[in-house]
């Protein structure tokens, strides 16, 4: 004879057969929901104008103008991550324009003003609320020292780090997906770096 089932199992397994086939974002991952694609279209431009800006100023450019425009420029990049967590794109787009002329007017703010950009032999890039410094050529530790809140690297490690991890997967993808990008990278969890 059949043993019969509790009420808790039963509703647990129509809860599971209700949810087959569809996939909650925040309960299979840590990120949360992904911003849809009128709120990314709104914010490409500035996306673009703030990559730009950083290549030639990293994180300085603040810091070369008077502070109300760089307080108001925080005030700006505030905004904007409210209107895209609320998915709010024409909000979003009328904050991103502001930046991005924002930016301009800083730039030559500070240029009149006698600042000038850093000056490295190497790219400068944001990656979430960082700026790299990836040095070419130069005395790496100088630049640690005269910018200490930029994470500099000297090309070669760059290319070690790379090389040790990801030369056999990466061509693999390249050669089947030329535009790849790496976006992500989990925990290193096994080899020590030698340094």
């Amino acid at each position: 004879m059949a043993k019969k089932v509790s009420k808790a199992a039963e509703a647990a397994r129509k809860k599971a057969m209700d949810k087959r086939g569809k996939f909650d974002v925040e309960a299979n991952t840590a990120y949360g929901k992904p911003y849809g694609y009128l709120t990314l279209a709104a914010v490409k431009p500035w996306v673009k104008a703030s990559a730009d800006s950083v290549a030639v100023w990293g994180d300085t450019l603040p810091a070369c103008v008077p502070p109300a425009f760089a307080v108001r420029f925080a005030e700006l990049k505030a905004e904007l991550d409210v209107a895209m967590v609320e998915e709010n794109a024409k909000e979003a787009a009328g904050i991103a324009a502001s930046l991005v002329k924002a930016v301009q007017v800083m730039d030559a703010t500070a240029r009149s003003a006698g600042h000038a950009p850093p000056a490295v032999d190497g790219h400068l890039c944001a990656w979430g609320d960082k700026v790299y410094c990836l040095l070419a050529s130069g005395n790496i530790g100088d630049v640690r020292r005269k910018w200490p809140s930029w994470i500099v690297y000297h090309v070669s490690d760059v290319c070690a780090l790379l090389s040790g991890r990801t030369d056999e997967i990466m061509t693999t993808v390249a050669n089947a997906f030329p535009d790849a990008r790496i976006t992500r990278v989990g925990p290193i969890a096994e080899d020590a770096i030698d340094l």
